[in-house]
């Protein structure tokens, strides 16, 4: 027979396999760049993944992973077969009401779950930790789990399970014997499933995670604010090594009629090296006899000894996870009985954690360092006046970063982010706020303005903008800098200043007409457990030479006044870093705008939608 060869479906097939599988070899490839900017290659390294080999926090972020996909599995799997084995029986009367209980938690958002059963534990008063991690896990899993149970009974001949039941065999033999080695090909597969879906999970996980409970996908959520590095790329490499493994094996598996004893004990042996990092030796020895201090923050807000220093001299142990946006703080704090001593939200989310009653007063007799070392610009504002729940921290600024050898006029104003010739060349923030922030400025209003006739002239600004703007992006905006993509980008300080190190060509300004001024604050919960420890842990955040070791390693500005003696002269200097009074005049903080912010909301749709 002719084979006939069609030229066109053979390019459309290489050109789907390449959308789907090029991204994935360029994340590969980076992993191995010597160079920290994904814009840039300069050579073959593998620094990054012997630097993840001690990165103890991504390694025990990923052991946290390893353990929720474990138990996640095994307790599918015991509540899962027999489910399966029995809804394959039939139960006629009320049959299909089960198939559709099976099959909702697979068609349900996964954030329609993630808020229900965050809102369920909070009014349950239970504690969000590594058990509601699971239970949450178990719940959108387990349907993979009866339906390919149910799937294979399907296939199993009758005749012999009636003629082991002839010979007088007991149900629980018959089950052992003739239904569970017929099983054995789909359970290996249906683990494996709910292994690499629990092990995957980031969204569901951010709402129900407790104290210490940090997963891998969390993790690196929350780095991906300061731009996707080559450690990224390596623990990613990792992860998608081990799903491969787990696909393949699943299809193996899946094609064999290996005997249940051999079966077993292959599943046994793949499970041990997949979850291999679940052994490693801890170091907890001389810990458990100390107090416990929960920090809730986000990343890259410490140095490398701080919490170091702290244990040793308070002999405490700090443990810490990291959030990768204020909602996802919020929608903590909100839930209740998290067991965080310690948060960092921003200015508005302060205000409406205050509001709500999430926020325990701080006691400023315990802070000495609080009056000598703060710098006055930052206190009493208006989401918290007279300081009563908030001690400020970190602080910064949004402006405009800029690539000097591109632009030849100088950068000053908001509204050179209009101008026609730099179409495609302008990347803003995905942030409702900061560019309704950005056009209300620009037109001379307040960024917090209730005013529905400023509210209506801020949009058709951006209305008017968008056909120039390349993207929306809020992730790795200033990596586009860097590559040369964009040239004008609306960015927070501290991302465009890291790029700046290593790129003379990219400047920073605060415009002419004023900006966003961010200032993360450190707050106790109101149910917080260990609330004197938490106060001792802000002093001690609070003496100068902790905050400039901060300033010095994470390049963001804190609100110590004292601590500007011990801050490298380049960065205390940088006026970018460190704007003059003059220029933190015309800034503000976003507020909470209460109903105000539907309006907004429903502007941005319009927008973004256009």
């Amino acid at each position: 027979m002719k084979k006939i060869h069609h030229p066109q479906l053979f390019l459309a097939t290489l050109t789907v396999f390449a959308f789907l599988y090029v991204p994935l070899l360029v994340l590969v490839l980076f992993s191995f760049n010597r160079s920290r900017l994904m814009v840039d290659w300069e050579g073959f390294t593998t620094i990054w993944f012997r630097i993840l080999r001690t990165d103890t926090r991504m390694l025990d972020s990923l052991a946290n992973s390893l353990w929720v996909a474990f138990w996640t599995t095994l307790a599918s799997l015991m509540i899962g077969i027999p489910a399966g084995v029995g809804l394959s029986r039939g139960i006629k009367r009320i049959g299909t009401l089960f198939e559709l209980l099976v099959l909702l938690p697979l068609l349900v958002p996964e954030i329609v779950l993630a808020v229900a059963f965050a809102a369920f534990y909070g009014l349950a008063r239970i504690r969000l930790s590594f058990l509601t991690v699971v239970m949450t896990h178990v719940a959108f899993s387990l349907s993979y789990v009866i339906l390919l149970i149910r799937s294979r009974m399907a296939r199993l001949d009758k005749s012999l399970v009636e003629a082991a039941m002839d010979l007088q065999a007991s149900g629980r033999t018959v089950f052992f014997r003739v239904i569970l080695p017929h099983l054995v090909p789909a359970i290996i597969s249906s683990a494996l499933m709910v292994f690499i879906i629990s092990l995957d999970d980031y969204v569901i996980t951010s709402f129900v995670a407790g104290v210490g409970n940090t997963t891998l996908p969390l993790q690196i959520y929350s780095m991906v604010k300061e731009g996707i590095t080559p450690e990224i790329n390596a623990v990613c490499t990792v992860l998608l090594m081990v799903t491969l493994m787990a696909v393949l094996l699943t299809h193996f598996f899946q094609a064999s009629t290996l005997r249940l004893r051999k079966a077993l004990l292959g599943f046994c042996l793949i499970l041990a090296v997949i979850s291999s990092p679940l052994w490693w030796p801890r170091l907890s020895s001389g810990q458990e006899h100390r107090q416990t201090l929960n920090l809730f923050i986000w990343s890259a807000y410490l140095a490398p000894d701080t919490l170091k220093v702290f244990e040793q001299r308070f002999n405490a142990r700090v443990q810490f996870d990291l959030y990768d946006s204020i909602e996802a703080l919020l929608a903590k704090l909100l839930a209740g009985n998290t067991g965080y001593d310690v948060v960092v939200p921003s200015d508005y989310a302060v205000h409406i954690a205050i509001n709500r009653g999430l926020l325990s007063p701080i006691d400023k007799n315990k802070l000495p360092n609080f009056e000598q070392n703060l710098d006055p610009q930052f206190l009493n504002k208006s989401f918290d006046p007279g300081n009563r729940h908030s001690v400020p921290y970190i602080w910064g600024t949004t402006g405009i970063g800029y690539r000097k050898d591109f632009i030849q006029e100088p950068v000053g104003s908001w509204r050179i982010l209009w101008k026609e010739k730099y179409k495609n060349k302008i990347v803003m923030l995905d942030d409702m706020r900061e560019n309704f922030g950005v056009a209300l400025k620009m037109a001379g209003f307040s960024l917090n303005s209730r005013d529905v006739s400023e509210i209506q002239k801020a949009k058709k600004l951006l209305e008017q903008q968008k056909p120039l703007v390349r993207a929306y992006n809020s992730s790795n905006f200033q990596e586009i800098l860097a590559s040369g993509d964009a040239w004008l980008i609306l960015g927070w300080n501290g991302q465009i200043l890291k790029m700046a190190r290593d790129n003379p060509n990219i400047g920073y300004c605060i415009p002419q007409e004023g900006t966003t001024l961010f200032i993360d604050n450190f707050c106790i919960p109101a149910d917080a457990p260990h609330k004197e420890l938490a106060h001792q842990f802000i002093n001690y955040m609070l003496e100068p030479d902790t905050a400039a070791a901060i300033v010095n390693y994470t390049g963001y500005a804190v609100a110590n006044r004292a601590a500007a003696p011990y801050i490298a002269k380049w960065l205390i200097n940088n006026r970018a870093l460190f704007p003059d009074s003059r220029d933190l005049e015309k800034c503000e903080t976003i507020e909470d705008l209460g109903e105000v912010l539907l309006l907004y909301d429903r502007y941005w749709t319009e927008i973004k939608s256009k």
